[in-house]
């Protein structure tokens, strides 16, 4: 590779330097090899629409989690008390205008709300609160993880191979197959290579990873390995990109 600037470079389908139209505008880095020279790489982060996924769910059975919790806990029994109250009040045989200034007046006196607070809740409620607690509590901890482990998740070709920021990596030559049965309905395409004797495989998806960046690489791969290695779809279309440096 010829002399290039260090840093980020913009790679762009097109015929001019910024040709920005269509989705296959990618961001890459160059950087010098162990004998100096400049080599290629680029680098699919996970995708900003899988990450707020990720978070969203999490937030939301943290929360509901710690709702239940509360409702368990304070709520429910707070709630039964008041509703035992009431039914107390009705048993005096008032009329509804007269239980009703004396709920008041009981509310008032209290600090509990005006409004009726209907049927008693009993143990089975604040079970069943507890329950979904336990239910959404892990869930959400599970996804919280999963957030925060993919802001920094990535997977990146340079003119060696592949590596990921798991510590996953793999060379050219050591790739058996790519399966791209998946590819055109789901975005996911499978590689899969023999490693240390174990056939192993690394998953390419463009739902978690940014696009462009998921199909310039698999573009790389097709391009340095036989075809025939290629199954479940046909190669994907040769596409030149430009590289220039980033203002």
């Amino acid at each position: 590779m010829g002399k290039m600037p260090e840093g980020p470079v913009e790679m762009a389908a097109g015929n001019g330097p910024k040709a920005r139209q269509g989705p296959e505008l990618r961001t890459l880095n160059v950087r010098r090899d162990t004998q100096g020279e400049w080599t290629m790489v680029i680098r699919a982060k996970m995708s900003f629409r899988y990450i707020w996924r990720l978070g969203l769910i999490a937030l939301i059975c943290l929360g509901g989690s710690v709702y239940c919790l509360y409702d368990g806990a304070i709520g429910y029994p707070a709630q039964r008390q008041r509703a035992l109250a009431y039914l107390e009040l009705k048993k005096q045989g008032l009329n509804d205008r007269d239980t009703r200034i004396k709920w008041e007046e009981l509310a008032a006196e209290r600090d509990w709300p005006l409004d009726e607070p209907g049927k008693p809740k009993n143990e089975i409620d604040f079970t069943f609160q507890f329950v979904l607690a336990g239910c959404l509590g892990p869930i959400g901890l599970l996804y919280l993880f999963l957030f925060l482990r993919s802001l920094r998740r990535w997977i990146e070709l340079d003119e060696s191979g592949l590596r990921t920021s798991w510590g996953c990596g793999l060379e050219f030559s050591q790739i058996v197959a790519l399966d791209k049965k998946k590819w055109k309905t789901k975005g996911i395409a499978l590689i899969r290579y023999k490693q240390n004797g174990r056939m192993q495989q690394l998953a390419l998806d463009d739902w978690k990873f940014d696009v462009g960046p998921t199909k310039a690489i698999l573009r790389e791969i097709e391009s340095r390995i036989d075809f025939g290695r290629i199954t479940g779809g046909p190669p994907e279309s040769v596409q030149e990109p430009t590289l220039v440096a980033v203002s």
